[in-house]
């Protein structure tokens, strides 16, 4: 226990259950004791909580820590995620692709609700893993993702389905540096986190966008970028952020850069990206096969504006 002294108005605080705290979590925020004279800090930033302490702050009579009123909206995200279900790792890949694909698009709802902070990155670290893993264990379990009806929850589930897309691409072209799958992984999950910038309103609107709303859908990965260009992200998924809307011939944005320019990891981010936004039902458009997404790729696409070799490895993961 910290016993340094802090701000001793209370009003500069806020009250955060000792009971919202789960076990083998780990809180990214200052929690402070009120001991009637004094506050003190007791866990810092980080601070990694175990049953045992939580049952016995309870029951010596310590319901409630005291938070920076900055720190609620970091508070309430701990909240949001520890709702979230585990995956059900134990599951054989078919199936347990559907259980990442509903949690994981859980997660990426937290983000667009609240500010990303240092547990979205941990929880972000294992939803990547459980996708590495499965693709790991079998390829085409990626025949098993769905499509969802409702467009309106089109972003939460995209970005899942492009993580695992991504890695399947990834795994089959003989990637096998976990670090680097996980980027990939990661990068996927965050691709459009910059959409949360510019409203779902937009994002999720039936019929043509005005022209100033199509130049803010544009900004989405420069919003994404700025928003966690900050944070512990590295710079695989950062450059997946900003540039998964870039295209081999310099036709496309925010930065108009070619193939020379695009890292490896951001081609196959897009081509997941492109594949998923095909084989989605959209406020915009029908739902196509994946054969007819595949279809339309080599024919409109593939050489000029999206890479040969990943979409050859989708395919071999689709068959």
């Amino acid at each position: 226990m910290n016993i340094d002294l802090y701000p001793q108005t209370r009003n500069s605080y806020d009250v955060f259950s000792v009971d919202r705290i789960t076990d083998n979590s780990v809180t990214d925020f200052d929690l402070f004791l009120d001991l009637s004279e004094t506050i003190i800090l007791y866990a810092a930033s980080g601070y990694k909580w175990l049953k045992d302490e939580l049952e016995s702050l309870l029951k010596n009579g310590y319901g409630e820590f005291l938070i920076r009123k900055k720190d609620s909206r970091k508070a309430g995200m701990y909240c949001q995620l520890n709702k979230i279900p585990k995956i059900d790792n134990e599951l054989p890949p078919y199936e347990r692709i559907k259980s990442i694909e509903q949690v994981g698009s859980q997660f990426v709802q937290c983000l667009y609700d609240g500010e990303i902070t240092e547990a979205c990155i941990g929880k972000a670290e294992t939803i990547a893993r459980s996708i590495a893993n499965c693709v790991g264990e079998d390829k085409s379990c990626i025949k098993a993702i769905s499509g969802l009806a409702d467009h309106d929850y089109y972003t939460y589930f995209h970005s899942i389905r492009v993580s695992t897309y991504a890695v399947a691409i990834a795994t089959e072209m003989g990637l096998t540096d976990e670090a680097k799958i996980q980027e990939i992984a990661i990068g996927g999950i965050f691709h459009d986190i910059g959409k949360k910038d510019v409203g779902l309103d937009i994002v999720n609107k039936s019929g043509a966008l005005t022209d100033e709303e199509w130049t803010k859908m544009r900004s989405h990965p420069q919003y994404g970028h700025e928003s966690i260009r900050d944070s512990a992200l590295e710079f695989v998924p950062q450059e997946i952020i900003l540039h998964h809307h870039e295209k081999l011939d310099g036709s496309g944005y925010p930065h108009g850069m070619d193939k020379k320019n695009l890292l490896p990891e951001v081609q196959i981010a897009t081509l997941a990206d492109v594949f998923d936004a095909l084989t989605s039902t959209r406020s915009y458009q029908n739902k196509r096969s994946r054969f007819e997404a595949l279809d339309f790729m080599k024919h409109k696409m593939i050489g000029a504006k999206l890479p040969v070799e990943p979409f050859k490895a989708l395919i071999s993961c689709l068959k």
